[in-house]
């Protein structure tokens, strides 16, 4: 191989020399962004230490717990088994001249919310951007355009037109997560924004404010505005009492600094830890190779000429 790429360095025009080193060197600078990004994600889970939900700080933190749904579990839409997030992919073979391809006909993916339960509290994650990855896969193949029935391996030669790819977080599968963690708060803001709420909707209902015209003179005078407001105010302190005792779920979500990723993952951390060291080193390994690859390719073309 190298005889055969000093060969054409040697003998190559300038453009020529362009056409071989110019796609080499695109893929190397590809490869290394990909190995340092590797590398700088390896360090961020390495340094972020797991937090318990009780008594986790808000920010950027690391958990470990066990999936569970939110409300009712959702079925898969392929295979209809239990899950809290499913991902879907149907794709069609087909065939042109000497060529088969797999072409994309349908995709999706659960968009709400689960939860997390380390034991000490619970969590609830939402994937909405996340870096998701599940042990749970299916791939198998079929003769419809929608499957019937459960994942099934196919060896036969025929019936394969479509194939069927689906993944799974299922309850009380082992979660890893990195992300944004807070919890919701509620204050003197928020009544506020209820009582005024309350008030618009009101303005805009003539039978609720004919309530207010106690004298019944046809408009609601200053005295019974003020009395309307004291009602709103009073509705919205009710409210906010029913809400604050049943403090709201602190939620895992994505961040807005791209330098802090948002995973979640049914692999371990020791595990995901294996997938990012080897990752990191491969995609290093690649780019110094083809780095290589176009240093000799120069110095061959200008030691000939």
């Amino acid at each position: 191989m190298i005889a055969t790429l000093r060969e054409l360095a040697a003998g190559a025009t300038p453009w020529q020399l362009w056409l071989i080193v110019l796609p080499l060197a695109l893929i190397a600078l590809f490869s290394l962004r990909r190995g340092l990004s590797a590398f700088w994600r390896l360090r961020l889970i390495t340094d972020t230490p797991t937090a318990r939900i009780r008594s986790a700080p808000q920010g950027y933190i690391e958990l470990s717990g066990r999936a569970l749904p939110q409300a009712d579990t959702l079925a898969a839409p392929l295979t209809r088994l239990p899950c809290v997030w499913y991902r879907f992919r149907i794709e069609e073979q087909r065939r042109g001249g000497k060529r088969n391809d797999w072409v994309l006909v349908d995709e999706g993916k659960h968009e709400g919310p689960f939860l997390l339960d380390d034991g000490t509290g619970i969590c609830l994650i939402d994937p909405t951007g996340a870096d998701l990855t599940c042990q749970t896969r299916d791939l198998w193949y079929g003769n419809q355009r929608r499957p019937t029935g459960a994942a099934r391996p196919s060896w036969s030669l025929f019936g394969r037109r479509y194939r069927y790819s689906e993944e799974r977080i299922t309850p009380g599968e082992p979660l890893y997560a990195l992300g944004h963690f807070e919890t919701p708060r509620r204050g003197a803001g928020q009544q506020e924004r209820l009582s005024r709420e309350l008030l618009r909707t009101w303005k805009r209902d003539p039978e609720r404010m004919a309530t207010f015209d106690t004298d019944g003179d046809g408009r609601v005078s200053v005295e019974e505005w003020e009395a309307a407001r004291a009602k709103a105010d009073r509705l919205a302190a009710e409210a906010e009492q029913r809400l604050q005792a049943e403090p709201p779920l602190p939620r895992l979500t994505r961040t807005d600094d791209p330098r802090h990723p948002f995973v979640v993952s049914t692999h371990g951390e020791g595990d995901l830890l294996r997938r990012l060291r080897l990752a990191a080193f491969g995609q290093i390994a690649i780019f110094l190779a083809l780095a290589l690859g176009v240093g000799f390719a120069v110095s061959a073309h200008f030691g000939a000429s």
